[in-house]
């Protein structure tokens, strides 16, 4: 399950950078020496105020604030996970990508609800029900939910999105995706010399074709993933209200 969340420092960080709106950077340096309560109270309200703020709409259908800064933090602990030093032109890089994800997986939804996918009621219990296995009680599933400034249907909302995003995906990628015993060998006669086990002892072909196959379905996955993006892009009505504002 890919659900993204946001914390609460992730709010106050993008606030206090300037990357949320221009108008809180007062109020947001104003909280850091104000009590946990006053600062928590702030963190709500940009909540509620980045559901509101939309930066783009996608065959009419509003991308907020909220979805972006989502996206953003998941990929900003992917740069950070890769030891990459935060600058302001990694964040204007990582706030583009985010914006690329956020509509693309928009398409991807709603060309999932044309063609008639859904999302069961007990299919979406079920997922809850796993998330609420992983906070460890209810409770913390409410802290959670809490922290990440959603509510209990709002995040429902995102499971669903989460579940019919999979659903396409299988049929337009994993679906299209076939590996062969010769592809296998082929690819091991290319890259054998440098394929070595945990003990840096040559992999035999039985020994790495796990690994290859691996390989290779994550290449032709890209590739695939790239081209249903370029095909769900061509004739979508893409609106990106950030830009629309900036050159007004």
């Amino acid at each position: 399950m890919r659900t993204r969340t946001l914390t609460a420092t992730m709010i106050v960080l993008m606030l206090s950078q300037g990357m949320f709106f221009a108008c809180k950077r007062t109020e947001a340096t104003r909280a850091q020496a104000a009590p946990e309560a006053h600062q928590q109270a702030m963190v709500e309200k940009s909540f509620e105020e980045s559901k509101k703020n939309i930066v783009a709409r996608v065959n009419g259908e509003a991308m907020t604030m909220f979805t972006l800064l989502r996206e953003m933090n998941a990929l900003a602990s992917q740069y950070r996970n890769a030891g990459q030093q935060r600058t302001p032109e990694l964040d204007e890089k990582i706030r583009k990508q985010a914006l690329d994800v956020v509509i693309f997986q928009e398409l991807a939804v709603q060309d999932a609800k044309k063609r008639g996918m859904t999302a069961t009621p007990e299919e979406l219990d079920r997922e809850i029900k796993k998330i609420k296995a992983d906070a460890g009680s209810e409770n913390a599933f409410r802290e959670y939910l809490a922290a990440n400034g959603l509510s209990e249907a709002e995040f429902r909302k995102v499971i669903e999105q989460d579940v019919l995003f999979e659903m396409i995906a299988a049929q337009e990628i994993d679906a299209g995706i076939t590996v062969t015993d010769a592809a296998l060998r082929e690819r091991y006669n290319k890259e054998k010399t440098g394929l070595k086990d945990s003990a840096h002892r040559k992999m035999t072909f039985e020994d790495s074709k796990g690994l290859i196959e691996q390989k290779i379905r994550a290449e032709a996955g890209a590739k695939k993933m790239r081209e249903w993006e370029t095909r769900l892009k061509k004739n979508a009505r893409i609106e990106i209200v950030e830009q629309k504002q900036k050159q007004g």
